[in-house]
């Protein structure tokens, strides 16, 4: 998806921090006028913990989500729209199917261990790590956080219980809106847009802690359903700004569902040729076209 040069993509480590910092120097301005009464020191404090445990009460508890989508892909200025499926296992495996007039002609698969790229067009793919994919060291994306962004939860890069991290998080509230600012990570910080009123995640802005920093990283969330109980965004929008060129792209989410029966690990035909990992994205994104 995202088709950089090496010498853009190394941004991706940091972002830019001007944005966020005017958030939240206006929002701090404001009271958490629909979260909290003025009160002392311990109420005070229980009130934004409260907050913030709604929020994480919003995730889901099914062990699997699974859905049809449509995706729209805008690289280098090209825009390419595909089907597929997508296939996600807490803890597990995000498997992303992309189909083009009913026929598979790419896999991404992201599991704890590593990440996988099929191009069925070309018989290829490539296995890496998490470290030898840039944008992924770069915009330092593990396992755990991919999942979070997949799962419209909130996260602490590093940690995978975000419960234990909450009093990390500086709650600011923007008209219908409270964001949880996480600006203690060591190489990014990172804001998490939330509704007010219901608590629910709807954006997730990462940049940078310097205004050098040439890039944002943006996670939206919409179209809100019910799924299992719990609310669930049917369209997801991503994009990467402040890099030269826009890229990024859209998810739109159908038949949702807790399916579990399919299988959580993609087996590579002994046809296939395996490509360096520097060339996963690259091919991705030419997968479609």
């Amino acid at each position: 998806i995202f088709t950089n040069t090496h010498h853009k993509t190394k941004h991706m480590k940091y972002f830019l921090l001007t944005a966020l910092d005017s958030l939240a120097f206006l929002t701090s301005c404001r009271t958490l006028q629909n979260i909290q009464k003025p009160s002392a020191g311990a109420a005070h404090q229980s009130q934004e913990q409260q907050y913030k445990a709604a929020v994480v009460a919003k995730a889901q508890t099914a062990q699997c989500v699974t859905a049809k989508i449509n995706m729209d892909v805008d690289a280098d200025g090209k825009q390419i729209s595909c089907g597929g499926s997508l296939k996600m296992k807490r803890d597990d495996v995000i498997q992303l199917s992309l189909t083009f007039l009913g026929f598979e002609v790419g896999r991404l698969e992201f599991t704890p261990k590593d990440v996988l790229v099929v191009d069925r067009i070309h018989k290829q793919y490539s296995r890496a790590s998490y470290s030898e994919v840039d944008f992924l060291r770069q915009a330092d994306l593990d396992f755990y956080t991919l999942q979070s962004l997949f799962w419209n939860e909130i996260f602490t890069p590093g940690s995978r219980d975000v419960r234990s991290q909450l009093n990390r998080f500086r709650l600011a509230a923007s008209g219908d809106h409270t964001s949880l600012l996480l600006t203690d990570a060591p190489k990014l910080n990172y804001q998490f847009l939330t509704r007010t009123s219901s608590a629910l995640l709807d954006r997730v802005t990462v940049d940078g802690k310097s205004t050098a920093d040439q890039g944002q990283f943006v996670w939206k969330y919409d179209n809100f359903t019910t799924l299992s109980g719990k609310p669930f965004p049917a369209l997801m929008e991503v994009s990467i700004n402040g890099m030269g060129k826009k890229a990024g792209f859209t998810l739109a989410l159908s038949r949702l569902n807790n399916d579990s029966g399919w299988p959580t690990r993609t087996t590579v035909s002994t046809k296939y040729t395996q490509i360096k990992a520097t060339s996963l994205l690259d091919k991705l994104a030419g997968m479609a076209q």
